[in-house]
């Protein structure tokens, strides 16, 4: 039996969770010791519910004058913290506690940089998992994932980053010369589809696709035959939500919207005949496997779901990572995106329009063949036999 260390430390949503949950429970039918160290602390009490072990990871204070328009994952890192070396100093020195105390065979790291730097010093091996948005394709310097910034600008923001790391682990780092040692781990596990990687599909990874949902959802079933149907997963806080809603409360068909995180109340208010809302997580599966089109902002693990299931996509992305895995569907012929840095459309006609679009569905079509067989499970197995072997 071995023990893993499950690191999150960056970025935020169900999606870390989603994926470091089935993972360890697989972990843990094999036989193995799973140690939690998590980022948010709101699903702590989730984890220890199950009966894992679970910690707080230290955390960074996001800089004051972040640069808004950020160009590379090193840029990234500098925003949230990593630009203040006193800092990066206690987080490093919280890691190296955690190791010390855990002493994990393998550390599992999901967007969490500080923890990779910390086993490599302590030479423990690293996996990562993710989305794909936490691991920079290959380059040097690390590449940039927008048009115009040059080697040289790209360089100067790698350099940055390397030496608040040399100043906050001085001579601990000397063997360190790239900023890629933030992201360097023995093997990386993609858990999404080629066709949605941020930065394209790569070598160097194993792509293993999405694995299934943490929880049931609520159980909902079409309810109309004949006409298009849309599932839809929106955000009450997302840019231009509530003319998304009217959009599909105007569509001529079935619609079922899971919009967690509002008020009973306020779902009931916005339902309509042919369109139910739901306050809660919904089974997302039986749902899509007869749906005519999904809407939601480009989340990897819903995008795998309409992948799999040959279903086009509308694609509302609020931040960075799911506008690159919106261009990426884009790219591969089965979505089209509204963007917030763009004037809306009319979202009825929109929708419509995208529902009976031929050549989405054809492309859809093409795209689920690739991946006819795929099983969200296995995809939680595959990556616990790969973590269970590095150890």
């Amino acid at each position: 039996m071995a023990r893993v260390l499950c690191a999150w430390e960056l970025g935020s949503g169900l999606g870390h969770i989603g994926r470091i949950i089935p993972i360890a429970r697989e972990l843990r039918a094999m036989g193995h010791e799973v140690v939690m160290v998590l980022r948010d602390s709101a699903y702590i009490d989730m984890t220890r519910a199950e009966g894992f072990e679970t910690l707080a990871a230290p955390l960074l204070h996001e800089r004051r004058d972040r640069n808004p328009q950020p160009v590379s994952l090193s840029d990234i890192l500098l925003n949230l913290g990593y630009d203040d070396a006193r800092g990066l100093h206690g987080a490093l020195r919280g890691w190296q506690s955690m190791l010390g105390l855990v002493k994990p065979a393998v550390v599992m790291a999901d967007y969490a940089p500080m923890a990779l730097v910390a086993a490599g010093m302590a030479r423990i091996p690293r996996i990562t998992v993710g989305s794909g948005f936490a691991l920079p394709p290959p380059g040097d310097p690390i590449p940039s994932f927008r048009p115009g910034p040059g080697e040289a600008v790209l360089r100067a923001i790698d350099d940055r980053l390397l030496a608040r790391l040399h100043a906050a682990a001085g001579p601990s780092a000397a063997g360190i010369s790239s900023a890629r040692a933030f992201f360097d781990a023995e093997s990386h596990l993609l858990c999404t589809f080629p066709e949605v990687d941020p930065f394209g599909e790569r070598e160097g990874v194993e792509y293993l696709g999405p694995p299934g949902n943490v929880n049931r959802g609520l159980d909902v079933a079409w309810q109309t035959e004949g006409k298009p149907r849309v599932l839809a997963y929106l955000r009450p806080d997302a840019p231009r939500v509530e003319a998304v809603i009217a959009g599909l409360q105007n569509l001529d068909g079935e619609v079922v919207l899971a919009y967690p995180a509002e008020t009973p109340e306020r779902a009931q208010q916005l339902s309509r005949p042919s369109l139910r809302v739901f306050p809660k997580p919904v089974e997302v599966a039986p749902l899509m496997a007869s749906a005519s089109l999904a809407v939601f902002h480009a989340g990897t693990g819903f995008a795998g779901q309409a992948l799999v299931a040959g279903v086009p996509m509308a694609l509302l992305p609020t931040h960075l990572e799911q506008l690159l895995v919106a261009q990426r569907a884009v790219k591969a012929g089965v979505a089209e995106i509204s963007s917030p840095d763009h004037a809306a459309p009319d979202f009825g006609a929109w929708l419509a329009r995208l529902a009976a679009s031929e050549p989405l569905h054809a492309a859809a079509r093409q795209v689920a063949l690739r991946h006819r067989g795929h099983s969200f499970a296995a995809a939680a197995r595959g990556a616990a036999q790969r973590i269970a072997a590095l150890a």
